[in-house]
């Protein structure tokens, strides 16, 4: 195969990807998976992820807090747009403050997500914005680019070569094919995640500003916690979130009479707050603790 002709391919490849695109709730968005494939997947993913957690003794088998949890991601679905899956709740024990979302309908939920966030209205954001990337498909748009991605390198290696050509251009061609492609998430998902969160939440009588509390308070945690490089690592931050949110508050309407929190709630948090975690998971803890603190101290000999 001849340069010309695989620098034509690999571009329609990207064009492929970048152009299905169109605005609208999982509507023309480009992704390889149907509904019954993308459901089937997602089971067996999260069966998989569930004999993982058992094993390592991390699934956390409060029926009380399970039950809340259920409830309350239940309620949420159903006031989700475009929904098109049955969604099923986890909790793990796991003092990071993260959740996230397998195709399908999975959504696990961690222990320290509970315990750091200070109202019912904020979980439920939280909770919100994970179903929104799964009514979405985000993982599934992801996991169609990383394929789509991935042909486009084994062109580029095969019809280029390693051998007799520059390999900073070898190497550039496929730095073009994976550009943003292995994030998590893109910045775009998290965007519409947000949206859809906020408006589900909203309908299902959460006041939205929970969402951005959270997202607000995690943006500007300092200190000896690494909480927002934990939270940030799954979900890029797609810049002015909380500007976002705040206005997608005000398109809303009245926020008056909507919901803070709970009863269910405060007596969950406290079920969760007094979990002891591994040691392993406590020296990690201090490892993130002292990691957080030198980058801190390279920042400000940076300025």
């Amino acid at each position: 195969m001849t340069r010309k002709k695989v620098i034509v391919l690999l571009i329609s490849l990207l064009a492929l990807i970048t152009g299905c695109a169109t605005s609208g709730y999982n509507k023309g968005q480009f992704n390889l998976y149907s509904i019954e494939e993308e459901k089937r997947m997602g089971d067996d993913f999260a069966k998989q992820l569930l004999s993982e957690y058992q094993k390592r003794g991390r699934v956390y088998d409060d029926p009380e807090t399970n039950r809340y949890i259920n409830q309350l991601g239940q309620k949420l679905v159903s006031y989700a747009p475009d929904n098109k899956f049955e969604f099923h709740f986890y909790v793990l024990k796991m003092k990071s403050v993260n959740a996230f979302a397998v195709p399908g309908g999975h959504i696990f939920v961690f222990t320290g997500l509970i315990n750091y966030c200070e109202n019912e209205a904020e979980l439920a954001g939280v909770i919100a914005h994970e179903i929104g990337h799964v009514v979405a498909r985000h993982g599934t748009e992801q996991m169609s680019k990383q394929l789509v991605a991935s042909v486009a390198s084994s062109i580029v290696v095969a019809g280029l070569g390693l051998s007799g050509v520059d390999p900073n251009i070898a190497q550039l061609a496929l730095n073009v094919a994976n550009t943003g492609i292995f994030l998590a998430y893109s910045r775009e998902n998290e965007t519409e995640a947000d949206e859809i969160g906020a408006r589900t939440v909203y309908k299902a009588g959460y006041h939205p500003e929970g969402m951005k509390n959270f997202f607000d308070r995690l943006h500007k945690k300092v200190g000896d916690m690494s909480d927002l490089e934990v939270f940030m690592s799954t979900h890029p931050d797609p810049g002015d979130r909380e500007k976002h949110i705040k206005n997608l508050i005000k398109e809303l309407g009245p926020t008056d009479s909507l919901k803070w929190d709970s009863r269910e709630f405060r007596a969950v948090k406290s079920k969760v707050s007094s979990i002891v975690y591994p040691k392993q998971e406590q020296k990690q803890e201090q490892k993130d603790k002292q990691k957080q603190k030198q980058k801190q101290k390279q920042k400000k000999k940076q300025k």
